[in-house]
């Protein structure tokens, strides 16, 4: 069969057991150690596998991830740096974030640097001032991707809560920050923290709604 064809169904299997996935682990495990090193495959058994074991903090699944992401292949990078992050969920976990920002400045690939950024951000879901070593590291950094990354860092992390710190930081990024994509994501984020006060969100994007800058009028709709 096609590898994209056999890639999506492993993806999809990963989400039908989103979370829940203790039966299926092994058999998304196996289709992973099998796929011949079939970029396509490794793709989709990387996100399938990351989605069953969401959250579970697994460190065998961690490991095989680990393992694509060093083979240093650009679309089956992204995908295992993706699903390291799914897998270590709110965990915070400093090994994992070590081993991922040291392995993003080493790799030349963007895919797998970007795969990487929102993977440490979904590591830090919830942990509210527990993630603000990680995003003073990453919005000071010259790689524009690793700034993006912050950017959803403080997203996951003051998810709902309305902080007023994180709001401020957002809107300084917003406003600031030489890339358009960095910007983009920082009004975008601010959603993210208002989740649960969205009678809030007008007022705090009205101004940036009407930027001359359309990426950040993207980022504010």
């Amino acid at each position: 069969s096609s590898p994209y064809a056999e890639g999506g169904a492993l993806y999809a299997l990963g989400l039908i057991h989103a979370n829940h996935g203790e039966g299926i682990l092994k058999y998304l495990c196996n289709a992973l150690r099998n796929s011949a090193n079939n970029e396509t495959i490794q793709h989709g058994a990387c996100l399938g596998l990351g989605l069953a074991g969401m959250a579970t903090g697994n460190e065998e699944l961690y490991e095989d991830l680990r393992v694509v992401l060093f083979s240093d292949n650009a679309v089956a990078g992204e995908a295992a740096g993706l699903a390291m992050g799914l897998v270590m969920l709110g965990t915070a976990s400093d090994k994992a974030i070590e081993e991922m920002i040291a392995y993003a400045h080493e790799t030349q690939h963007e895919k797998i640097i970007r795969g990487l950024a929102m993977g440490m951000a979904i590591i830090m879901y919830g942990r509210e001032e527990g993630a603000d070593t990680l995003i003073e590291q990453l919005t000071r950094d010259k790689d524009p991707i690793l700034r993006y990354g912050g950017m959803y860092t403080i997203a996951c992390a003051y998810s709902g809560t309305g902080n007023n710190s994180a709001i401020r930081r957002l809107l300084h990024v917003a406003v600031s920050d030489v890339s358009d994509d960095v910007r983009r994501a920082a009004v975008t984020c601010l959603g993210f923290v208002l989740t649960t006060i969205p009678e809030q969100c007008p007022r705090v994007v009205s101004l940036l709604a009407e930027s001359y800058n359309p990426h950040v009028r993207y980022g504010s709709t």
